[in-house]
C-alpha cells in the first residue's frame, strides 16, 4: 500500500472542502413573511455566491447540443458543482462555466447579478437551498425574479442569432436527485428577447407533493449553452422573491395542473371514451 504524504494528503483535503465549500450551499429559511435575495452581498469583488446559493454545471461528455429544443429534468440531476468561483466583474463578457458575480449596469456597480455563460458543457444552473419553515406544509411558491440580459447572442458569423432556449428555465426539487420543471416559467422569445435589457418574471406553481415543516427543498434556474450562438447571450439573475403557498391554498393549482395534465392525456387517446 503507498503511503501518502502529511503534506499531500493536507493538500487533498484542503483542495476538497474548497470545492465542496463553491460547489453547495447552506440552507436558507422560508417563513411565513417569505425570502428575498438580491445578491448585493457579494459586493464588487466578492467570488462566491450567497451562503444559500450554488452554481451548478453540466457534466463532462455533454456538449452545446445536448439541450437544443428542451432541458432534460435527468440531464439536470446530473449536473456536478462547479469546480471554481465566480469572477467578479463590472460587466460580463465571453464564457464562463463557473459564473459571475457582475454589477446591475456601469452606473449601478453596488447592485449585484449572480450571471451565467456556460461553455464546453450542457450548461449552468444557479442553484437555491430553502427549508420549509412556515409552520405548515407547503403545497406550491409565489416566485418573482429579474432576467438581467447584458449581451446580444450572435452566430460565429457575428449575425444576432437568438439561443434556441432563452432565458432560464426553473426546476424544483423535493429530495436533491430528482428534478421537475416548472413549464409555465419556461421563456419564450417574447419574455426574453435577444437584446439587453431585464425581464421581471411573477408566478406561482404548485409541488407535486406536499413540502413538510422543516423539509428542504431546492430550486434551480437552468441557462442551456447554446449551439447556434457562441458565445450566448450572457444573462443572470437578480432579485428574487419567494412566498409560501400553504397546501391547502394551494389546490387550485394542482388542480389545474392536474387538469392540463388530463387534456393532455384525453387528446393522446382521441377522446375515444367521450365519442
Amino acid at each position: 500500500m503507498n503511503r501518502i504524504s502529511r503534506r499531500g494528503l493536507i493538500a487533498a483535503v484542503t483542495t476538497a472542502a474548497i470545492v465542496l465549500s463553491i460547489g453547495t450551499s447552506h440552507a436558507a429559511l422560508l417563513t411565513s413573511a417569505g425570502y428575498s435575495q438580491n445578491f448585493d452581498s457579494m459586493g464588487a469583488a466578492g467570488t462566491a455566491p450567497p451562503t444559500d446559493w450554488a452554481v451548478f454545471v453540466g457534466p463532462s461528455g455533454t456538449t452545446n447540443s445536448t439541450w437544443n429544443s428542451s432541458i432534460d429534468p435527468a440531464g439536470v440531476a446530473a449536473m456536478l458543482p462547479a469546480a471554481s468561483a465566480l469572477t467578479a466583474v463590472v460587466t460580463p463578457s465571453g464564457t464562463n462555466i463557473n459564473g459571475f458575480n457582475a454589477a446591475l449596469s456601469t452606473s449601478a456597480t453596488a447592485d449585484r447579478v449572480l450571471a451565467t455563460s456556460p461553455t464546453t458543457v450542457s450548461g449552468a444552473a444557479l442553484q437555491l437551498t430553502l427549508t420549509n419553515n412556515t409552520g405548515v406544509a407547503l403545497g406550491g411558491l409565489g416566485l418573482g425574479y429579474d432576467t438581467v440580459r447584458y449581451t446580444v447572442a450572435t452566430n460565429t458569423s457575428g449575425v444576432a442569432t437568438a439561443n434556441e432556449l432563452p432565458g432560464y428555465q426553473l426546476f424544483y426539487s423535493l429530495n436533491g436527485s430528482s428534478w421537475t420543471n416548472v413549464p409555465g416559467l419556461n421563456p419564450t422569445l417574447a419574455a426574453v428577447p435577444n437584446t439587453i435589457g431585464t425581464t421581471s418574471t411573477t408566478a406561482s406553481f404548485a409541488f407535486f407533493s406536499a413540502v413538510a415543516q422543516g423539509a428542504n427543498f431546492y430550486l434551480r434556474w437552468v441557462d442551456d449553452n447554446a449551439q447556434q450562438t457562441s458565445p450566448d447571450q450572457i444573462i443572470g439573475l437578480n432579485n428574487v422573491s419567494i412566498t409560501a403557498v400553504p397546501l391547502p391554498a394551494a389546490l387550485p393549482l394542482l388542480l389545474s395542473a392536474l387538469g392540463g395534465l388530463g387534456l393532455v392525456a384525453c387528446r393522446s387517446r382521441r377522446c375515444a371514451a367521450l365519442a
